[in-house]
Formats: structure tokens, sequence, C-alpha cells
């Protein structure tokens, strides 16, 4: 799980009616697994459980270590990943 800022950068779906969230909105929360093309991705926005879920995935791109952007059918959105000591610790041994 890591701790995200996913910025709303683009619209892309053909719907891009009044009901379409902000260009430009920031999400803050924690990312439960890597974006998978075919998949909503999910991403937890406060302690109480509140989730945003996006549409599928259609194309993930990395440009570094901190860096996605995520095309999903109707937006695309850039995720800054926000602290590295928010993974899971591996076993070792």
């Amino acid at each position: 799980m890591l701790a995200v800022l996913a910025t709303k950068i683009r619209n892309s779906g053909r719907c891009q009616g009044s009901t379409a969230a902000v260009v430009g909105k920031s999400y803050e929360g924690f990312l439960i697994s890597e974006p998978v093309v075919g998949r909503g991705m999910v991403i937890f926005r406060d302690p109480n459980g509140r989730r945003m879920v996006t549409t599928s995935v259609r194309r993930v791109l990395t440009t570094g270590e901190q860096l996605l952007y995520v095309e999903t059918e109707n937006s695309v959105y850039r995720l800054a990943i926000l602290d590295q000591g928010a993974q899971p610790a591996s076993a070792t041994g």
C-alpha cells in the first residue's frame, strides 16, 4: 500500500458532461494495489473507509520511482508517490 496524491489531469472519455470530476482536482490517499489494465483503480481517501474507484484502466505509464500516469476509460490521472516507507516490509530468511 502506497500513500499517493492522484491528480486528474484530463477527461478522456466521450461523456464530458457536468457530472464528470473537475480536471485538476487532487485526491490524497492510499493506493491499494498497482493499477492493472482492465480493472478499476482504487484509492482509499480517509481513515473512515471512503474510497475513489475509477473506471477500467486502459494504460499505465511509469516515468520514475515517484510518478505514474494512469489512463482510464474516462480520465487520465498523475499519481505522485508521497511515502516510500508505507510499503509492506518483506520477510527475509
